[in-house]
């Protein structure tokens, strides 16, 4: 039988795009759907199916079919008459050993990044904060290249390959196997001596992660920290780290405050009255402000009602590259009217204001009874 390169009329050198092509122009003439040759078209599916496939085709290359070593047979079906069925071990075992045949691994540029979230209070955003985080890594003995053996020398057994090709009669069949070398664990060399510099090509190593918040820093901030991820066989470069810092929801600060602004540079909270503090004015002590351990004391004007919303220019969060410059607290007033104070206010506060306000009522046009006096809250 012809070699699977010259079924499809390609050679070694030809890439996998054009032997896919020269296998479906075939397959247009010898299909027996196209009133082609069955079994020249069972040669042609299986060359392609070997010479598109990387591992099949690179086994082919190594460990082909000689001419000569077996009977000669038409067709592809093992069960007729011992025409050499090829198995590659590697595939039946999943890959287990890294096959010298087939070269070192493609590494990767770099792992992806290890990702920490590290939550801080109100306090910590507004004054700054800094922190050290330690890890230990394991990295590459550069001595003997990661290797962990201090000499080393060709496996006899597969010449270097890693690979080991045989014959074996079963029976009618004959079939052709490629596996790992045993001998080397399918590396291709074997170890003399170990590496005195290093525990298996590695060694531990520890880094030291210095983190630096600048006051007014925004939540979701985040800190990079190049290539301190341990060593990997199968990337170029250790990962990054990337330290991610949030808001510490627990904390008491952002219970009281939130922070708003384009660069959330301000402050905004809520602050409840009683009817009689909104209608005279009072001075309330405002607590959990970073920057105001003993609580913000501020002046409530006269008149405050709900809903109205205050200003206090630069008593926010620092604002980034700007020194000594703040933005702004904002207070939305919220009024609390007691059972008591509504019916104060129903009776002697009437009477205290009527004079004041009673010609800014609205009038009405109806007869007494017409209106509808039996309201309650809802």
């Amino acid at each position: 039988m012809s070699g699977l390169y010259d079924i499809l009329g390609v050679t070694k050198s030809d890439s996998c795009t054009t032997i896919k092509k020269a296998y479906l122009k075939l397959a247009r003439t010898h299909h027996p759907d196209k009133g082609g040759d069955p079994e020249r078209f069972k040669e042609i599916l299986r060359a392609s199916e070997v010479l598109t496939d990387e591992k099949k085709r690179r086994i082919y290359d190594e460990c082909g079919i000689i001419e000569g070593e077996t009977p000669q047979h038409q067709g592809f079906n093992p069960f007729q008459g011992g025409f050499p069925f090829e198995i590659n071990i590697n595939d039946l075992f999943g890959n287990m050993f890294n096959s010298g045949s087939n070269g070192p691994l493609r590494k990767g540029k770099k792992p992806a990044a290890t990702v920490q979230t590290i939550n801080i209070t109100l306090e910590q955003f507004y004054l700054g904060h800094n922190f050290d985080i330690h890890i230990n890594r394991q990295s590459f003995c550069q001595t003997c290249n990661h290797t962990g053996a201090k000499s080393k020398e060709t496996c006899r057994s597969c010449n270097g390959r890693g690979m080991i090709c045989k014959m074996v009669q079963i029976g009618p069949m004959a079939m052709q196997t490629s596996g790992p070398c045993m001998d080397c664990q399918g590396k291709g060399e074997r170890t003399l001596e170990m590496c005195d510099k290093c525990s298996g090509g590695y060694f531990q190593d520890k880094r030291t992660l210095s983190v630096k918040i600048s006051p007014g820093t925004r939540p979701q901030e985040t800190y990079i920290f190049s290539e301190v991820c341990s060593d990997h066989p199968s990337f170029e470069r250790p990962g990054d780290v990337h330290i991610i810092i949030n808001e510490d929801r627990n904390d008491n600060g952002f219970k009281y405050f939130n922070r708003s602004g384009d660069r959330l540079q301000h402050l905004e909270t809520t602050l409840s009255l009683s009817l009689s503090e909104s209608l005279i004015g009072c001075v309330v002590q405002i607590d959990g402000h970073p920057g105001y351990d003993e609580g913000l004391f501020v002046k409530i004007p006269a008149g405050s009602f709900h809903s109205n919303k205050y200003c206090l220019t630069g008593f926010g969060m620092p604002i980034p590259g700007n020194i000594g410059k703040y933005g702004d607290l904002f207070i939305t007033i919220y009024v609390d009217i007691s059972p008591m104070e509504r019916t104060l206010f129903a009776t002697k506060g009437r009477e205290l204001l009527a004079p004041l306000f009673e010609d800014k009522i609205r009038t009405y046009k109806c007869p007494e009874e017409s209106i509808q006096t039996e309201l309650y809250l809802h």
